[in-house]
């Protein structure tokens, strides 16, 4: 059995981070691993903090802080995490463990970034972040790259699949196909 947490997931799904919950169970469920909700962050094999809207952290933000020495702690071990779009930009200017990235213009825009473990990862960004759109640690990933990235990155599913217990993707060929016609439509960027 798989356990995950989702730091209210009920707000913090502005542009479908909650996607990625989705396409973790579908897949593990084919290869009968369980993947079952947890209340507690402590208890959880993978945790997604996802995006999230300017009130909706302006309500949560301090909650999301105080979970700041466990994700610390999750990060220092490369334990599989997604923190995603305004909470990662929340947590990167509070936090000593991340490092601070560079900030500009907001640039909302797909993008595909070129990274070592998972190769091309693409996603949507709307961000003020200039230079770290992919922080990864093992299997603790922060971006900028809201939606869900998993379902759009075979490679990156794959790697989080077997952090979670399980093997690599089954992919029908419609969705394989389907999902590379999409990859191939975004800019690379180094």
């Amino acid at each position: 059995m798989t356990r995950f947490f989702s730091f209210h997931k009920e707000y913090f799904d502005n542009n479908g981070d909650q996607g990625n919950l989705s396409v973790l169970k579908f897949f593990l469920g084919q290869q009968s691993v369980s993947f079952d909700e947890v209340s507690e962050m402590a208890s959880a094999d993978f945790v997604l903090v996802g995006d999230a809207s300017r009130a909706t952290l302006r309500q949560y933000g301090k909650e999301l802080l105080d979970l700041a020495p466990a994700l610390q702690a999750r990060h220092a071990n490369g334990l599989p995490t997604l923190v995603i779009g305004s909470s990662y930009e929340l947590l990167a200017s509070e936090v000593d463990w991340l490092e601070t990235p560079k900030r500009g213009s907001v640039v909302s825009e797909f993008r595909t970034l070129v990274t070592d473990e998972a190769g091309p990862v693409l996603g949507y960004r709307n961000s003020s972040i200039l230079d770290l759109d992919f922080v990864r640690n093992g299997d603790f990933i922060a971006t900028t790259l809201f939606g869900p990235i998993l379902a759009k990155n075979p490679t990156l599913l794959d790697q989080m699949l077997l952090a979670c217990g399980g093997t690599s993707a089954d992919w029908e060929p419609k969705m394989k196909n389907w999902v590379e016609s999409i990859r191939e439509l975004a800019p690379t960027h180094r």
